[in-house]
């Protein structure tokens, strides 16, 4: 079925509700007592978020490195409506100016054939992330990667300005980095808000805010979610359905099956050779022979996340 993209916002508001309900009793379902173990049948409905739920209790049942976690973003089915971003700031109750997530805008084709898409965008887990060896260059330590793949900070080393700045520059994409200056929503209000304050689960511990602050802050695929079967927040909440994620290494896996069915692209970086990014993006450009996506700075702060794509 195709829709236009007035029709899937028109569907999605109708679509998220049922959706936050049909992932809760997913995830309640896949992580009740007596529930099937790893890789066996799942005791709930069909659909892509219970499918990437039984995908990931496979991977889980694998040893780490083992597992290769990667995100394909549809942006045919992507509407704009920037639920991933608020959803990821509320996981990890972020604060002021840090989200680990934009959904930026693009251009794709030439005047008078030209379409306007968008373009979710968060840290890419690259297979040769160049912002490891710059941040552990001003204190060892700082950056690390996981035995599957996931690129990690430690908040108790990755303090200040420099080292932050370092691992900015040398991310080839440039917008996957923030710095925690350190802040709340409500400053400057009668009141600060309790949930401001409240501790967050990173890395496997849990944080108090005032411990982040002054740190480096990235996604990280929601790694302590996946490790308990749960999807990332963005993907279980994505009203259009574009965000998928998974094991590419299971070829049962439903990303594996969206990347062997047709051509996905990666963003190019901006400068210096590709790391090998771990998000691919789905789309009709090359089917309707129309040229690479091209920033539009005009459209979003974050843009120049934009890149133009490569195959």
């Amino acid at each position: 079925m195709t829709l236009t993209r007035r029709e899937l916002v028109t569907a999605g508001a109708f679509a998220g509700a049922a959706l936050g309900s049909g992932v809760i009793a997913t995830t309640m379902a896949a992580s009740a007592p007596g529930a099937p173990p790893p890789g066996g049948p799942l005791p709930h409905g069909g659909g892509d978020t219970a499918r990437m739920v039984g995908d990931l209790e496979r991977a889980l049942a694998k040893r780490p490195e083992e597992r290769r976690w990667e995100m394909v973003i549809d942006t045919r089915r992507c509407i704009g409506c920037s639920a991933c971003t608020v959803a990821c700031i509320a996981e990890n109750n972020l604060p002021p100016a840090v989200t680990y997530r934009t959904v930026p805008e693009a251009t794709a084709g030439k005047f008078p054939n030209l379409k306007r898409i968008f373009m979710p965008t968060n840290c890419a887990q690259c297979e040769q992330a160049p912002c490891i060896a710059a941040a552990n260059a001003v204190i060892p330590g700082s950056m690390s990667r996981r035995p599957d793949g996931i690129v990690a900070v430690d908040y108790t080393r990755m303090k200040g300005r420099p080292v932050f700045e370092a691992a900015q520059k040398a991310c080839p994409y440039k917008h996957a980095l923030y710095y925690d200056a350190g802040g709340y929503h409500t400053d400057g209000t009668p009141q600060r808000q309790a949930y401001e304050s409240r501790p967050v689960m990173e890395y496997g511990r849990f944080w108090q805010r005032a411990q982040t602050q002054g740190t480096t802050r990235k996604c990280h695929f929601c790694a302590d979610r996946i490790d308990v079967g749960l999807l990332p927040a963005c993907v279980s909440t994505c009203p259009g359905l574009a965000m998928h994620f998974g094991d590419v290494s299971d070829p049962k896996s439903l990303v594996a099956e969206l990347l062997a069915a047709g051509p996905a692209r990666r963003f190019a970086p901006e400068t210096g050779p590709s790391p090998v990014p771990r998000i691919h993006y789905i789309d009709d450009f090359a089917a309707e022979g129309a040229p690479p996506v091209k920033p539009d700075n005009r459209s979003n702060s974050n843009c120049s996340n934009c890149h133009e794509f490569t195959a």
